[in-house]
């Protein structure tokens, strides 16, 4: 079924408690085609500003925008946008939007790009602008090399809106990996005036532990406008060799994903048949260098006397540095987590917890990174069973959780065949999700995120 609108018209009218429709397969887009595929989306904005997601023709890619506070779609970022150099981009990976706004008003969009045959981080500044803020071409002193492989690129404003902040993880050479932090002036007009700082890399100790080791595996790094760098960290590795480790990974399933696409387990931080890798969530400051917000050596809070972690998901970070994470102990405690500077690590959920909505089920597995607000609170996707799933809201005040939205749901008159909600999907009161529909219509939806148990 294919859908032919004008650029703006495709933007349903939002009734109460119901999904804002944002874009669906099968809508035709004036300069872009008719679209096939969606990413899951992320919203940034102090005031849930912007939606932005990616989405593909059968030619073409790019990076969409909802505009929330005019509801209407604005341009993106496409193969007609160009960098600096008047280089078109070809094809889009990995993005991130700020939670925080510019000083001029909006939210900033980076994400990984090929331009003029190289591959890179690039920031959207409010002008239009691009700035280039690390590439392919480039040696990277600190690696001794040429970055080879860029991803997973954040974007934060700071607290006094002077500077913008970027932390992505980077390859370089035969074995250097690590997380950087691009600082940028908040007018910043060219590349030149992006500075790279090495957050931590190969040759950086993991805090803790009896035996010192290096980092090996970093990744996922989220900057915060206080201007941390929170990312998980491991010394990872295998008996086995990496192609051999990457073929099981895919075939290998932890709860209902295969084990390198569970939130969990996606990090390699428990290698089959590997010795101990060190796993933890950390913090990287500028006056303070790398710390533990939870690794290895850790107690798990409402967990079992004297457990540790043996497992961590990435983080997802909010607007006031809150770090939320997937954890699993040594003797079977699994819940979603959450911690800043300022507090101890707390328990959200766990597979003791009840889930909202229903008269019964607990929930069993959080398969994605999940989501954090301005205020610290964690909106998630979580489920007992295929069936009995959704996405669900912790209240900032009461700590107790709330339904956006779960399978019982209908949408559009039609039922739910998929949720896909992940990090960075959540901003003041709304959440964005993927969803499914029962005619096979994929789409993004905004949800409004109520603190009184409500299914949409």
């Amino acid at each position: 079924m294919v859908r032919s609108v004008a650029p703006l018209s495709f933007l349903a009218a939002a009734a109460a408690a119901a999904p804002t429709t944002i874009l669906e397969t099968g809508t035709t887009i004036a300069g872009f085609g008719v679209v096939d595929g969606l990413t899951f989306p992320r919203i940034g904005g102090e005031q849930a500003d912007e939606t932005v997601f990616g989405g593909y023709t059968d030619n073409d890619s790019g990076l969409l925008v909802f505009n929330s506070l005019t509801a209407a779609r604005l341009d993106g970022i496409g193969s007609s946008s160009t960098d600096a150099s008047g280089n078109t981009f070809t094809g889009f990976g990995d993005f991130g939007v700020s939670s925080g706004n510019h000083r001029l008003g909006k939210p900033l969009i980076t994400f990984v790009s090929n331009s003029g045959g190289v591959d890179g981080v690039f920031v959207q500044m409010p002008s239009g602008l691009f700035i280039g803020v690390a590439s392919t071409a480039e040696v990277y002193a600190p690696a001794g090399d040429t970055f080879y492989f860029l991803s997973e690129p954040s974007v934060a404003v700071s607290e006094d809106k002077t500077q913008i902040f970027v932390a992505f993880a980077a390859r370089a050479g035969s074995s250097w990996r690590g997380i950087v932090l691009a600082t940028i002036p908040e007018d910043a007009t060219s590349d030149a005036d992006v500075v790279l700082t090495t957050v931590a890399d190969t040759s950086t100790p993991i805090p803790g532990g009896n035996v010192s080791v290096n980092f090996r595996c970093l990744t996922v790094p989220e900057c915060t406008p206080q201007g941390d760098v929170v990312f998980f960290g491991s010394n990872c590795g295998s008996t086995g060799s990496a192609m051999v480790q990457a073929q099981f990974d895919k075939l290998a399933y932890y709860i209902d994903k295969p084990r390198d696409q569970h939130a969990l387990t996606k990090n390699f931080d428990q290698f089959v048949g590997g010795s101990h890798v060190h796993p933890g969530i950390w913090r990287w400051g500028a006056s303070q260098g790398v710390i533990g917000i939870v690794n290895f050596e850790s107690t798990i809070p409402g967990g079992h006397e004297g457990e540790s972690f043996v497992a961590f998901s990435d983080p997802g970070v909010g607007l006031d540095g809150t770090a939320a994470f997937v954890g699993l102990g040594n003797a079977g405690t699994y819940g979603l987590f959450k911690g800043n500077r300022n507090t101890a690590l707390k328990l959200v959920v766990s597979k003791a917890t009840p889930m909202p909505g229903y008269d019964g089920p607990t929930f069993q597995n959080i398969p994605n990174v999940p989501s954090v607000g301005p205020r610290g609170e964690v909106v998630f996707f979580g489920s007992a069973t295929s069936a009995i799933a959704g996405v669900f809201a912790e209240d900032p005040d009461s700590g107790s959780l709330n339904t956006v939205i779960n399978y019982d749901a209908m949408v559009e008159g039609q039922s739910l065949q998929y949720i896909g909600f992940g990090t960075q999907a959540y901003s003041n009161g709304i959440a964005a999700t993927y969803m499914v529909l029962n005619d096979t219509t994929c789409g993004v939806y905004n949800l409004a995120v109520s603190h009184s148990t409500q299914v949409v």
